[in-house]
C-alpha cells in the first residue's frame, strides 16, 4: 500500500498543470431599485443610488435600462476593497441607446450610481476579468504581410481569452479597410500593465454577454503602456468588420484605446504603438495613412448621418467624426493630428488600386449584426 502511495504522489508531482486549474471569468447581473417615489421625478433631475453590493468582486460593469429619456447621464465611483471608495467618473454610452459602455473597476466590491434623466428597468451587469498572462508578439499572420511593412507586435487573441473565455458567437465578417476610427474605452485610467489583458477581455465579455454581440466590437485595443491586443477575431490581417463605428463597420478599422481621454491626454507610448499599428494595417489593405476618403454612411441610429449621405473623412479619424459621440475624448481627439504625422512617416506606400480604378464614395453597406 505504501509503495502504491508514494508512486501515485510522484506520478502527480509530475503531472503537468491542467489547461483550466486558474480561475475564470465569470459574469453576474443586479437590480438597480428605483428612486422613490418612483417615477416622480423630472427627466432633468438627478438621484443617487444606495451603496450596491453584487454577489461577489468585479472588475468591469455596465449598466443596461428597459428605457429612457432621451439624454441619460450617468455617474459612478467604485469601492477598492483595500483602499476604499475611488472618484466620481462620468460613464458613456456611445455604442448603445440603452445602456453605457464597459467600466474597468478592477477588483471593486461595491459601487454607486449617479443617474440623471429618467431611466426605467435599470440593471447592472459585472464581469468579474480572469485573463491569463499577456505577451506582445508578432503573429504569424502578420509576419507573412512583410510586403506590407513590418507588423508591430500584437497580443494575440489567445492570450488574454485564454480557453474559450470569450469565445465569438459567430464567424467574423469580411469587408474592406479603407479607414481608420481611433476610440477609447472609458474605462478607468489608474491601471497596471498586469491589469491590460483582464480589461481587454472583460470588455469583451460585456460586449458579448451585455450587449448581445458577436464579439468584441474593436478590431484592436491598446493600453497606455502601449501594448497592442487583437481584438475581435477573424486574424488582424482581414479586413474584420467590427461594431465599432456604425455605419461605417465595413469600411474601416477600429482601434480603442483603454482608458477615458476626455480631460486627460493619451501617453506617448500609446499614441506611438496606434501610429504603427495604422502605419502597417491600413497600406495592408492598400489604403493610405493621410490624405481623405469618402463614403456612403449606412446609416443607424447613433450614426450622424442619413443612410445613402456621402461623408468625407480623414483616413485616420475619431469616433465622433461618423458617430454621435464624444469619443475618442477631447484630449485624446486633439491627438490624431500626430497620430497621422508618425503613421505617415512610418507607413510604406499603399498597394496599387484595383483594376478599374477606386471609386469616387465607398459604400459601407448595410447596418450588419454587431
Amino acid at each position: 500500500m505504501r509503495r502504491f502511495l508514494l508512486a501515485a504522489l510522484v506520478l502527480l508531482a509530475l503531472a503537468p498543470p491542467a489547461a483550466a486549474a486558474g480561475p475564470r471569468a465569470s459574469d453576474f447581473e443586479l437590480a438597480v431599485p428605483a428612486p422613490a417615489p418612483a417615477g416622480a421625478r423630472a427627466a432633468s433631475a438627478a438621484w443617487t443610488s444606495p451603496v450596491l453590493r453584487p454577489v461577489g468582486r468585479f472588475d468591469v460593469f455596465g449598466l443596461r435600462w428597459r428605457s429612457a429619456s432621451e439624454h441619460v447621464r450617468v455617474e459612478a465611483r467604485v469601492r477598492d476593497p483595500w483602499k476604499g471608495w475611488r472618484r466620481w467618473v462620468e460613464v458613456g454610452h456611445a455604442h448603445s441607446a440603452r445602456g453605457t459602455d464597459p467600466v474597468w473597476a478592477g477588483g471593486a466590491d461595491a459601487l454607486q450610481l449617479r443617474v440623471r434623466g429618467r431611466a426605467r428597468g435599470l440593471r447592472l451587469h459585472f464581469v468579474r476579468a480572469a485573463a491569463p498572462a499577456a505577451r506582445p508578439r508578432a503573429t504569424t499572420a502578420a509576419r507573412r504581410q512583410a510586403q506590407a511593412g513590418a507588423a508591430p507586435a500584437i497580443v494575440p487573441r489567445s492570450e488574454w481569452e485564454g480557453d474559450g473565455q470569450c469565445t465569438p458567437r459567430d464567424a467574423p465578417t469580411h469587408g474592406e479597410v479603407r479607414m481608420a476610427f481611433v476610440h477609447h474605452t472609458v474605462t478607468a485610467n489608474d491601471y497596471g500593465p498586469e491589469d491590460s489583458a483582464s480589461m481587454v477581455l472583460g470588455v469583451c465579455r460585456y460586449h458579448r454577454n451585455s450587449n448581445g454581440w458577436d464579439d468584441v466590437g474593436y478590431n484592436f485595443l491598446v493600453d497606455k503602456y502601449g501594448t497592442i491586443f487583437e481584438g475581435r477575431a477573424g486574424g488582424i490581417d482581414q479586413a474584420i468588420v467590427g461594431a465599432q463605428a456604425q455605419g461605417y463597420n465595413s469600411v474601416s478599422t477600429g482601434v480603442a484605446n483603454l482608458g477615458t481621454y476626455e480631460d486627460v491626454p493619451q501617453t506617448d507610448a500609446a499614441i506611438d504603438a496606434v501610429a504603427r499599428l495604422l502605419a502597417w494595417k491600413l497600406p495592408l489593405h492598400g489604403a493610405p495613412v493621410e490624405g481623405e476618403v469618402s463614403v456612403v454612411s449606412a446609416g443607424g441610429s447613433s450614426n450622424k448621418y442619413p443612410s445613402g449621405r456621402t461623408v468625407t473623412f480623414q483616413r485616420i479619424s475619431g469616433h465622433r467624426d461618423g458617430n454621435s459621440t464624444a469619443c475618442p475624448g477631447a484630449q485624446l481627439y486633439a491627438q490624431l493630428p500626430r497620430v497621422r504625422e508618425l503613421a505617415a512617416g512610418r507607413a510604406p506606400a499603399a498597394a496599387p488600386a484595383p483594376a478599374g480604378g477606386v471609386p469616387a464614395a465607398l459604400t459601407a453597406g448595410p447596418v450588419l449584426p454587431l
